[in-house]
């Protein structure tokens, strides 16, 4: 059944807002949605990836109490301020103990917000703009994963969405700058404090440019230079309280991981346009979108910038949708130039982007002025009608290939092959009982929105937590070594990598020996346990011109430890 065709409309110039109560209601559901839907079934879920990480900080914050920057082995950490970490020490309290859901909690009420400030942001001008923007953020990818995981950059976003929220009321109400002032520095404070200069950088960078494309050039130095008195403030603090938790060598290290490690480069540095080409998958189906929504955005509101050589118009006659639609474009393309200049690029660094990206691919639901806007509405609205029968057809493709490649991975595939069906009858009977096109359309976004957290829910994160799955291994590990205690020899294992994932699956103490050399096998006080990767034991077994032949004893573990073979050895003596 063939959507029906839109005809080319424009805004209406002066939209009916939502009264108080109305947006407080509505406000008050999109957060409470939102927390449902990045909490829900998190409960007893294993660590996996990146968040192993932030789990171990909070576990050692829980055994040795509160520290300034987070701990691994009892040693402080120099990557994060630990303000992260003492969130999820507060929501693990309670419990006594860190677990997926405390863990990923702090997250979800940020992700949540996120949801809520969007909302409250854009309802002002379109409530049909608001709810389509709401739901592209969750069917945006590397949103959704990170909102249901230990994310710091999500956090980030959060931020960078308050302070535009905020010099967008203090503009759009005349509120009082000097207390706008406040309130943007004390969220820049707590951005420090979470992702460190980052925190501050990207969240003044966007407000700079709200100011500069509105033409109110002494507001940019206003905001700017505060910003970066902040900045250099919180730096040195930073480096002082380094200093006095890890002495020289911890400031150097501080230093290399939050600066100069980021924008130095290296031998894999990625190119200049990494964000452009990876945010295509990672932030499908927001970017792509998005970019075409801005190229139109941009070219239409040139007249109205405030700029010498453009200005055409009066920016009086700026139609309020357009003129906020030009801003998050603006918000969109600085993060995307600034943050391709550092040579260290990441995926997620791009999240603070996303409330602009959701906006601006939400913005053709609103407004088909001209071709290429209409094409885009087209094209989302027909890939959104078909999203659920397309994501079913992506599960039968990700059963038939791991029964080819990972045997291991069991998904429920007969449950969410329904739940999809279900979602895809819905967005049939949208489509003959909507009585309006932006009914039709806001129940179409809705259902795919859902149709893509349930698939998410149901195939990504069971996918992941069985491939990386770790906890099985450490747990036999651990059950030999309180049937038969002895220290744990990690051969070939760096600190920062497997050895955390290890240490996240372990209850209390756990301090492992380091060995990277066959030689310092003969320096370790015997008996140990040793965990080696399969292909390194057999490396050394068979030996090399360097290194004597070494003979194994009888394995006492063998299993899959995250990504690889791994076996552990009950060694009473140096093997030979």
């Amino acid at each position: 059944m063939n959507a029906p065709t839109a005809t080319a409309t424009a805004p209406s110039t002066h939209p009916e807002p939502p009264t108080a109560r109305r947006l407080r209601l509505d406000t008050m559901a999109v957060t409470l949605v939102g927390v449902f839907l990045f909490t829900f079934g998190q409960w007893g879920q294993e660590f996996v990836g990146f968040e192993t990480r932030f789990a171990v900080f909070a576990k050692q914050m829980l055994q040795y109490g509160v520290s300034v920057f987070p701990k691994t082995y009892g040693a402080p950490y120099p990557d994060y301020p630990a303000t992260s970490t003492l969130l999820i020490w507060l929501g693990s309290l309670p419990l006594g103990e860190v677990n997926k859901f405390t863990a990923t909690l702090p997250t979800a009420i940020a992700s949540a917000l996120n949801l809520a400030l969007t909302y409250r942001l854009l309802s002002g001008v379109s409530r049909h703009w608001a709810f389509v923007a709401v739901c592209f953020q969750v069917l945006t990818a590397t949103f959704l994963v990170e909102a249901r995981a230990i994310s710091l950059d999500q956090m980030l976003t959060t931020i960078t969405l308050a302070c535009f929220v905020l010099v967008y009321r203090e503009t759009a109400q005349t509120a009082s700058f000097g207390r706008s002032l406040a309130c943007v520095l004390a969220l820049l404070a707590l951005g420090f404090s979470i992702r460190g200069p980052m925190g501050i950088v990207i969240p003044a960078g966007v407000m700079c440019s709200y100011y500069a494309l509105t033409g109110q050039w002494r507001a940019v130095f206003k905001v700017g230079l505060p910003a970066l008195a902040l900045l250099i403030a919180c730096w040195f603090a930073l480096l002082f309280l380094a200093r006095i938790e890890g002495g020289e060598g911890f400031v150097s290290d501080v230093v290399r991981m939050q600066v100069t490690g980021r924008l130095s480069g290296n031998d894999d540095a990625l190119p200049r346009y990494y964000y452009l080409v990876s945010g295509l998958a990672n932030f499908a189906l927001s970017f792509p979108a998005a970019l075409l929504v801005m190229a139109s955005v941009l070219t239409t509101s040139l007249p109205y910038l405030q700029f010498p050589f453009l200005r055409k118009a009066s920016s009086a006659s700026w139609e309020p949708t357009l003129r906020l639609a030009a801003l998050m474009a603006g918000w969109l393309l600085l993060i995307l130039v600034g943050l391709s200049i550092p040579e260290t690029k990441k995926a997620r660094y791009l999240l603070p982007a996303v409330p602009a990206m959701a906006a601006l691919a939400a913005y053709a639901f609103i407004d088909r002025r001209n071709s290429l806007l209409a094409v885009v509405y087209q094209v989302l609205q027909k890939l959104l009608l078909l999203l659920p029968t397309l994501l079913i057809a992506l599960l039968l493709f990700a059963q038939h290939y791991a029964a080819r490649h990972a045997p291991s991975v069991d998904v429920d595939a007969t449950l969410l092959a329904g739940l999809l069906a279900t979602c895809q009858v819905l967005t049939l009977i949208a489509l003959r009982r909507a009585n309006t096109s932006a009914q039709r359309d806001k129940l179409v976004v809705a259902v795919a929105a859902l149709a893509f957290w349930l698939t998410n829910l149901h195939l990504r994160e069971p996918a992941e937590l069985q491939l990386h799955s770790a906890r099985p291994f450490v747990q036999a590990v651990e059950e030999l070594r309180r049937a038969k205690p002895a220290p744990l020899v990690l051969y070939g294992i760096n600190k920062d990598s497997l050895a955390i994932v290890y240490h996240v699956n372990v209850d209390g103490e756990f301090k492992p020996l380091f060995i990277n050399q066959p030689q310092q096998l003969a320096d370790l006080s015997y008996p140990v346990y040793l965990l080696i990767s399969d292909k390194t034991a057999r490396s050394l077994a068979g030996g090399n011109s360097t290194d004597e032949r070494l003979d194994w004893p009888e394995p006492a573990c063998q299993g899959l430890f995250r990504d690889g073979d791994y076996t552990v050895y009950y060694l009473e003596r140096a093997p030979r």
